[in-house]
């Protein structure tokens, strides 16, 4: 597993590489979701697979881990992970000149890391800290740099070419990542992001199965939904609750 995540981190990376990421020079802040998918026929093919490894191993082991694990030992998870990505939100949210909400990512870190014994129990959002997600790609948007086409990643699902190298920046500089790094203990983050993967899944098995089932075109419909959801990322806009990737952070 672990190899398989640093294959695709640098294969993406390359891709990347050679992408001609800004199409249009109009701030992305100015826009609405439009659909650029020139590379639709490796999209489908990437999402066929990744439907493949959903069926037979992603939504049977969140299926189980619904069933071995009560809800609040599962929330208690959730709040741990969501905690460690706070720095990262506050070092984004600082970059695009969001001070205020750099600000409540430490707080929210601080308060949730002692009172709420390592981030277990979320004590900052019932204080008043709303836990606000920054990553590298709205940090790239803020600054202009436009999505470019869309694109589907092998697990890890659909992106943008902008959103992918986001994700491969905060594999490399989330400061969480660096010091599990520095200390030797880099198997953290690939059982850390397996554990988001399987929770975000069990989270969603009956909205997304439910969506798959009455949907004519599914691929369609979720590259609809993600570009709908990043623009509202961006704009720091609501999600709808609706919208089942309105948790969605597998970074």
């Amino acid at each position: 597993m672990r190899f398989l995540f640093k294959f695709l981190i640098v294969s993406t990376f390359f891709l990347l590489a050679n992408c001609a990421v800004n199409n249009n020079s109009q701030n992305i802040m100015d826009k609405t979701p439009q659909t650029q998918d020139p590379w639709e026929n490796f999209n489908r093919g990437t999402f066929a697979f990744n439907k493949v490894f959903d069926k037979y191993l992603l939504a049977p082991l969140a299926k189980g881990y619904r069933i071995v694990l009560p809800g609040e030992v599962r929330k208690g998870i959730r709040n741990f992970l969501s905690n460690l990505k706070e720095p990262w939100t506050s070092i984004n949210a600082a970059l695009q000149g969001d001070f205020k909400n750099s600000g409540t990512s430490i707080v929210r870190f601080g308060l949730n890391t002692t009172v709420g014994l390592l981030g277990i129990f979320d004590v900052a959002t019932s204080l008043g800290y709303k836990k606000q997600k920054e990553d590298f790609g709205q940090t790239l948007a803020v600054y202009g740099v436009d999505p470019g086409p869309y694109l589907v990643l092998p697990l890890l699902g659909p992106s943008t070419v902008r959103d992918a190298i986001g994700k491969v920046t905060g594999f490399i500089a989330d400061p969480v990542t660096i010091a599990l790094n520095q200390d030797g203990k880099e198997n953290w983050i690939w059982i850390g992001t397996a554990v988001n993967g399987i929770d975000f899944r069990e989270q969603n098995l009956e909205k997304i199965d439910n969506l798959e089932a009455t949907s004519v075109d599914f691929y369609a419909t979720i590259r609809s939904l993600y570009l709908e959801r990043r623009n509202r990322m961006i704009r720091n806009q609501s999600a709808d609750q609706q919208d089942p990737f309105q948790e969605f952070d597998i970074e």
